[in-house]
């Protein structure tokens, strides 16, 4: 009778999941199949439609860099600190998860503009973010953000803590800790969390439209083009990015697998 009984259940498990994937597949997939072969390769030969693919490589990939650059520490601390500064720190940059991006972008937007101090500050200083690509950089930087320091931090927590003992009665300060432990040990998770946080970057459409201002070969990235192409009824060239995008994401995709597969012990 518990045979049964688990077998029934594991028939059930395997239907569902077989179902979903099926279906995800259909509605993912369908914008392959929308439009002519022709039209496709057509649509690839227009410059605007390579422009926007090109700025948002270009966003993106200064976006990863960033983050890299102040998500090591960030996820540094949240490992291996146990304070409520840390807790405080580890909330605050995981806000972006649970906030949606649109009123992410709108809040920038108001903050940046000129009627803000902070945004006058720095507009007075010639730095603009409204309707620039710094504004597109900023936000895409603030939704990225936690998925590449949650990452990170979660190949932090795997590293065994007697070899960071280890090393500090050896007499290793915190820096060489850093560099020559626990970024080697590290690289998998950090190559797992750019490769996931340049897929966010590269997808991003709501924050980047509220403060991107939609113009056209200067802040009109990929996500967009497919939204202004779909309003305009041009839907092969709308096709031709989404398609584009599509495989972006595979591929990112594949990256965070292989890193993250990497990860586990062996």
């Amino acid at each position: 009778m518990r045979f049964n009984k688990n077998k029934i259940f594991n028939i059930i498990v395997y239907i569902i999941s077989f179902l979903f994937f099926i279906a995800l597949i259909l509605l993912l997939s369908g914008i392959f199949f929308q439009t002519s072969p022709g039209l496709f390769i057509k649509e690839l030969e227009n410059v605007n439609l390579w422009n926007s693919i090109f700025l948002s490589f270009k966003i993106s990939f200064i976006v990863i860099l960033i983050n890299l650059i102040i998500g090591i520490p960030i996820a540094y601390i949240l490992s291996f600190h146990n304070s409520k500064i840390s807790f405080i720190l580890d909330s605050v940059s995981n806000l972006p998860l649970t906030t949606s991006p649109l009123v992410i972008g709108f809040a920038v937007l108001i903050t940046m503009g000129p009627l803000n101090p902070v945004g006058k500050l720095f507009i007075d200083n010639g730095i603009k973010f409204v309707f620039t690509p710094q504004g597109i950089v900023l936000v895409q930087l603030i939704i990225s953000f936690p998925f590449f320091v949650n990452i990170v931090k979660t190949s932090f927590d795997s590293i065994n803590r007697n070899i960071i003992d280890l090393s500090k009665t050896l007499g290793a300060d915190s820096f060489d800790i850093l560099s020559k432990i626990i970024l080697p040990l590290s690289y998998n998770g950090i190559m797992a969390g750019l490769a996931i946080s340049w897929s966010r970057s590269m997808g991003e459409y709501a924050a980047t439209q509220m403060i991107s201002g939609v113009i056209p070969n200067v802040t009109e990235t990929a996500p967009i083009e497919v939204f202004v192409k779909t309003s305009y009824g041009n839907y092969p060239a709308a096709i031709a990015i989404a398609g584009i995008l599509m495989l972006v994401s595979m591929f990112s995709l594949g990256v965070f697998k292989y890193f993250s597969y990497k990860m586990k012990p062996k």
